[in-house]
């Protein structure tokens, strides 16, 4: 396989990952589209467009999309990496639709929830408080006998598990998946 350094790669998801080697990924990190069905943006994120992508699947598909793209991270990942998934809760018909649901089905051990304080309403419609949150999963992929990982370096263990920056402003597009995967050469 063709060593990607230093290199943006568009296209599906699937189909990309597809190509890469077993265990070539140190860490990853992604915040995929949440399958809003478009006409539910709300005016806060009605500039949000896709390249190519319909956000409109049944929920079905898209937690079985969800967890085929997390197993194929999965595969691309070195044992004891680390990938770090974003996804907020999202609520359908007064339903409340956890990211745990699909994650639970997929190979990675959630490590940590962590809890991603946006600082701006993202549905300020009158059924329920603000959310101004969404959740970041910290997965890993454990190393033989090993399901928690390496401890923390103090420094880092002093962190909190909320986590408190504004999301990029302005007009994006997004692409149909995103995905950052960081490769180590040695």
């Amino acid at each position: 396989m063709k060593r990607h350094l230093n290199e943006i790669i568009q296209g599906d998801t699937l189909k990309v990952l597809k190509t890469f080697d077993s265990n070539f990924i140190d860490l990853g990190i992604t915040s995929p589209p949440y399958n809003k069905q478009e006409k539910h943006k709300g005016w806060l994120v009605k500039n949000v467009k896709y390249d190519s992508y319909k956000d409109v699947k049944t929920e079905e598909e898209y937690q079985q999309e969800q967890i085929n793209v997390l197993n194929e991270i999965f595969r691309v990942t070195k044992t004891g990496g680390s990938f770090f998934y974003n996804h907020k809760t999202r609520w359908e018909r007064g339903r409340m639709i956890h990211p745990m649901e699909w994650l639970t089905k997929t190979e990675w051990t959630v490590r940590q929830e962590i809890v991603w304080d946006r600082m701006i309403a993202a549905n300020i419609r009158g059924w329920r408080f603000w959310q101004v949150d969404e959740r970041i999963y910290w997965l890993y992929k454990p190393i033989k006998n090993n399901k928690t990982g390496k401890e923390l370096e103090s420094k880092h263990a002093l962190l909190t598990s909320i986590w408190r920056f504004s999301p990029v402003s302005g007009k994006k597009i997004h692409t149909r998946r995103h995905f950052l995967l960081h490769c180590q050469h040695g």
